[in-house]
């Protein structure tokens, strides 16, 4: 899993935002490999080779703290490994590297548009409805359960919408 923001020569730069980087915006990041590699037919470390990469940060995230227990188990359930996940803080050079953004909530959109307010075109919000993705930390099973579900289904329109057949 890439966990950094720094040097590569991708086409499609796509970032997940979150709060602390340990739990939405790190299982977006990894079901959103496992989406485009379904799509594309291909395997993880090929994403790179086609021109596509992906990461996670935080607005508030500590540095190299590891991805809750909780959602490391429901990627675990769904055969994804965040096991190796290390938070880290987002950046100004990492959101100017960036093709897109996309954060969990409009307050993550609006903290991004006020720091790099010549980036804003960038970042946008992963539901495309206008609804934050809760955040399920210190919450149940069930609730990192539901945010994954609701992640997923919010990336399979991202997914349909950048990797277009006729595009």
């Amino acid at each position: 899993m890439t966990n950094s923001g720094q040097g590569t020569d991708a086409v499609l730069r796509v970032l997940f935002v979150c709060t602390g980087n340990t739990c939405r915006s790190p299982m977006a990041e990894t079901l959103f490999r496992k989406l485009v590699t379904e799509k594309l037919d291909c395997q993880d470390w090929e994403l790179r080779e086609r021109g596509i990469d992906v990461f996670s940060a935080g607005i508030s995230a500590g540095e190299s703290d590891p991805a809750t227990r909780e959602a490391v188990q429901i990627m675990r359930e769904s055969q994804l490994d965040l096991s190796q996940h290390l938070s880290q803080q987002v950046t100004p050079p990492m959101l100017k590297e960036c093709t897109l953004v996309l954060t969990m909530t409009d307050r993550h959109r609006l903290a991004l548009i006020e720091a790099c307010p010549d980036l804003s075109d960038r970042f946008q919000l992963l539901n495309q409805s206008k609804i934050d993705i809760a955040d399920p930390i210190g919450g149940t099973l069930d609730d990192y359960r539901c945010c994954a579900q609701q992640i997923r289904d919010n990336l399979r329109l991202w997914i349909d919408e950048l990797f277009r057949k006729d595009a």
